[in-house]
């Protein structure tokens, strides 16, 4: 697990073609999605307490899970390449290790200043982690895996928008 969120943080294509394939990445995946969403919570810590914590931790997985979905039904249904045969599971391996880099946000509940130089990092690093996972999931074309990126991260915004008065 180390050796692939190593791989993935690196943005190694390599790394990402491996986890597409790799049927037994799926609870490890998963286990990095948990452990950033409650980074994601800890960030925040000093912000909103204990109990925000929890809040965000669980909108910050059930937004990840969103996005998986939106990208799954963008990329396979509505803008798949002549490649393209990817699977639910195989989003869920290559885009849960390219959340790698936001453990590094836990470091915000230690030392809150450390957001402001480190959330601008990091949203941009899972951007291009999320952009290389989509693309050796998906079996795309660089062109064509940013298009399926641009409208998945819309369709998840909007998504996040309407849920929001819901989740929190």
């Amino acid at each position: 697990m180390l050796r692939w969120m190593i791989g993935a943080a690196r943005l190694d294509p390599a790394i990402y073609e491996e986890l597409e394939r790799e049927y037994s990445a799926t609870v490890p995946a998963l286990l990095v999605v948990v452990l950033v969403s409650l980074a994601s919570g800890v960030a925040v810590l000093p912000a909103v307490g204990l109990a925000g914590v929890y809040t965000r931790a669980a909108t910050a997985f059930i937004s990840w899970t969103l996005f998986v979905v939106i990208a799954y039904l963008i990329g396979t249904k509505a803008l798949p390449g002549p490649e393209t045969s990817a699977t639910i599971g195989e989003l869920v391996r290559t885009l849960g290790f390219a959340l790698t880099p936001a453990l590094l946000l836990a470091l915000g509940g230690v030392f809150p200043p450390v957001l402001v130089v480190l959330g601008p990092l990091v949203f941009v690093w899972v951007l291009l982690a999320t952009v290389i996972a989509l693309r050796a999931a998906l079996d795309l074309t660089t062109a064509r895996t940013l298009v399926v990126a641009a409208i998945s991260w819309i369709g998840f915004i909007l998504v996040n928008l309407m849920l929001a008065p819901v989740l929190g």
